[in-house]
């Protein structure tokens, strides 16, 4: 990867999910795939024991529902906060043309 003109260098980082070491190879800080790596683990916990699941394959499968579903929610919010800003930004605009 290039930043600034200057190639960013690999690097490994191992983390743990589901009780399972992933040797991870990329661009990323080591800080940030650590915070997800956490927010994965806090979800998963979370739904192993709001649910009384054992299996980890349902665990992984609902948790990934879950993020998903969220990662869309505020898609949506998002795609509905852009719309507002748009039509208010022209209703401003339009104002500003009749008093200029």
């Amino acid at each position: 990867m290039v930043e600034n003109g200057r190639d960013i260098p690999t690097q490994a980082v191992t983390i743990q999910l589901f009780g399972r070491e992933y040797s991870i190879r990329g661009h990323g800080d080591k800080n940030y795939l650590q915070a997800l790596t956490d927010f994965i683990t806090d979800r998963s916990e979370a739904i192993r024991k709001e649910g009384q699941i054992v299996s980890t394959l349902d665990v992984v499968i609902l948790t990934l529902l879950t993020i998903t579903d969220e990662m869309f929610q505020y898609k949506l919010l998002r795609e509905r906060t852009l719309k507002e800003l748009e039509e208010k930004t022209e209703k401003l605009r339009k104002v500003i043309d009749r008093a200029v």
